[in-house]
């Protein structure tokens, strides 16, 4: 009898914590003391709204979201939902004077130093679409960005080398004139 009472008493105790609900907000305090909160599809920062999502898609529990800092400047990254087959996308702002200013918006990944330069990259390529050819397949270009003396700057050289790994080759005008992207040789081992 004791065992069943314990045991309906735990049940008791976590089923609220079964039953939360999904993150809705963000909150950050940078260096210098800027308070900034991301709430309903809106960027507050030190109490003033200062930026609003047309349609609140923020992927509030992604660990993508994060503030930045380099050189004084403050960068606020969003992960947001976008429509399949698109992947997620990332939005950037400067956070400067209490006000959220829109830097960039890219391809949603980890922002962490991956070419090992010191330096905080993000970006990626999109999602293609297959081939009619089976010897064939788009060449899907990547773009990817770091952080750089207090500014965000595009990484050609980062982006270069995962092409040539992806596609196994670089172009550096991937679209046809069609505004399509170019087609090339599969590359070894892709399937």
């Amino acid at each position: 009898m004791r065992f069943r009472l314990r045991y309906c008493f735990l049940l008791m105790i976590s089923l609220p914590a079964l039953a939360q609900k999904p993150k809705t907000g963000l909150n950050f305090t940078s260096s210098k003391q800027q308070q900034i909160s991301v709430y309903k599809g809106t960027i507050i920062v030190n109490g003033n709204k200062t930026f609003h999502f047309a349609e609140d898609s923020i992927n509030y529990a992604s660990k993508r979201n994060r503030l930045e800092e380099d050189k004084g400047n403050v960068f606020l990254f969003l992960d947001v939902k976008s429509a399949a087959p698109k992947k997620n996308r990332l939005y950037i702002f400067s956070i400067n004077n209490s006000v959220a200013d829109s830097v960039m918006t890219t391809v949603s990944s980890d922002i962490k130093d991956w070419d090992h330069d010191g330096l905080l990259e993000f970006g990626g390529s999109e999602v293609s679409e297959a081939y009619p050819s089976a010897d064939s397949v788009y060449y899907v270009p990547a773009k990817f960005y770091e952080i750089n003396k207090g500014k965000i700057v595009y990484d050609a050289e980062y982006t270069e080398k995962i092409d040539k790994k992806v596609n196994g080759t670089f172009i550096a005008d991937p679209m046809d004139k069609n505004g399509k992207y170019k087609a090339i040789p599969k590359p070894k081992g892709r399937p």
